[in-house]
């Protein structure tokens, strides 16, 4: 009677996974060998699965294992029971799940049949070991290539070896390699916008796809840019915090908020948790601190609506609102404040309901006055959003105001009642939008 064997085979589908990815998987192949009637009974197979705990740790999972049940698993190693009989000459597939932890690798994976009790007569203990391997990678730009063989490892559209190759190969000394930081010289303005790339997103990465060397197509059809030097200094514009050398910085050109670089040396103010998903992006210019990718922040703008801007007589006047609008479609970054300030004139006087109601403007439009603090100062009225209270992404908030022509004034008197943004206002960063200026004639 011929023996009945009973055999093991693993194998890692795909052998290599990304660090941080949970998509590894293990299948594991037990098989009765026997030529002839013998069953395998149920309860009788007992494999046991041992992964590195140092790429995986303790994130071994069962996934698919019919037929199976797990008698102990402690994340790194696993031990499965049948709970079915194995019919002679096939075979029951078990799949486990595991997630990438650490970069490294190949490291084994062993797979041993152990048995509930005596093996099954005859057992050719050559086929009751398998063994097989894993590999996790950095996939820092999350691309599909590991770093290890991508030419541009942050798709920002320039090679590493050009980003390398700087008078540092971490400009901004953040810790964060130049290779696969978004912002490497910590001006608040993109590698990618800097080097002239692409990207509508904003996540500081090219739009579209990669090649198989990782560097996006969009880059100079997959060779990389290079990124321009605007001032012959050496230093291309990614890598230099005044890429014009007039003496004032990109990031202050660039319309964003100066309170970000108190210290006025180019470079986004921060000691401490600047950068928690290390992409290389301060947090406060990051919408998405929470991942390896940059996002967009908030942006606001006024705008002012009013039926006319003469006023004709002594005390005449008319309704004007407000608009605060938030353009970039993103949501307010919570523990911030929001808000606005008026500039007063001389020649008319400014007033305001502190109660939710409409102004007279293009017929009658509501206003949200009631979602706002008002406090007045000799030069200002200042405007804050309540608790709870945000701009809409890609929406807006009114806020009503009566404009009235002061006795005295003598016509053809003409100034501007100036709307500003208050900085960081919803955790915006641009500033050279915050102003509106609306012309009023006393006639």
């Amino acid at each position: 009677m011929a023996a009945q064997d009973v055999s093991i085979n693993i194998s890692t589908q795909p052998a290599a996974i990304v660090k941080g990815s949970s998509s590894g998987r293990l299948i594991v192949d037990i098989c009765n060998n026997d030529g002839g009637t013998r069953v395998a009974a149920a309860n009788k197979l007992r494999p046991l699965i041992s992964f590195p705990s140092s790429l995986i740790g303790n994130t071994v999972v069962p996934i698919a294992i019919s037929g199976w049940v797990v008698l102990s698993n402690d994340g790194q190693n696993i031990r499965l029971e049948n709970s079915v009989a194995l019919a002679p000459g096939t075979c029951s597939q078990i799949e486990i799940g595991y997630t990438g932890i650490a970069v490294g690798g190949p490291l084994t994976i062993t797979g041993t049949l152990g048995f509930n009790g005596p093996q099954t007569t005859g057992n050719l203990t050559g086929n009751d070991n398998s063994t097989t391997s894993v590999t996790v990678y950095l996939d820092t730009d999350s691309d599909g290539i590991g770093d290890i063989i991508d030419l541009d490892d942050d798709n920002d559209g320039i090679l590493d070896t050009v980003e390398n190759a700087q008078l540092s190969s971490d400009t901004d000394a953040d810790g964060v390699p130049n290779r696969i930081d978004l912002d490497s010289d910590n001006d608040g303005i993109r590698d990618v916008a800097e080097a002239l790339g692409v990207d509508l997103n904003e996540d500081g990465m090219v739009d579209g796809a990669v090649n198989a060397q990782g560097v996006p197509l969009a880059a100079a059809a997959g060779l990389g840019v290079i990124p321009p030097d605007a001032d012959f200094d050496g230093k291309p514009n990614p890598y230099d915090v005044d890429s014009n050398n007039d003496g004032i910085s990109d990031l202050l050109e660039a319309g964003l908020n100066p309170n970000w670089d108190i210290n006025n040396d180019g470079k986004i103010d921060c000691t401490t948790n600047c950068d928690t998903d290390g992409d290389g992006v301060p947090n406060i210019a990051d919408g998405s601190s929470g991942d390896w990718k940059a996002a967009p922040i908030p942006d606001l703008t006024p705008t002012t609506e009013i039926n006319s801007l003469e006023f004709a007589g002594a005390a005449s006047s008319r309704d004007i609102i407000v608009n605060v609008f938030e353009k970039n479609d993103v949501q307010n970054i919570p523990g911030n404040i929001i808000g606005f300030r008026i500039t007063k004139i001389s020649g008319f006087d400014i007033t305001y309901s502190l109660n939710t109601g409409s102004s007279n403007v293009s017929g009658v439009t509501n206003n949200s006055n009631g979602d706002w603090t008002f406090s007045e100062n000799t030069f200002f009225i200042t405007v804050m959003a309540k608790s709870g209270i945000s701009i809409p992404p890609n929406s807006f908030k009114k806020i009503g105001f009566t404009v009235t022509r002061k006795e005295g004034i003598p016509a053809n008197t003409t100034q501007n009642i100036t709307v500003t943004i208050l900085y960081g206002s919803a955790g915006e960063g641009k500033v050279d939008n915050n102003i509106v200026q609306t012309q009023v004639t006393a006639n």
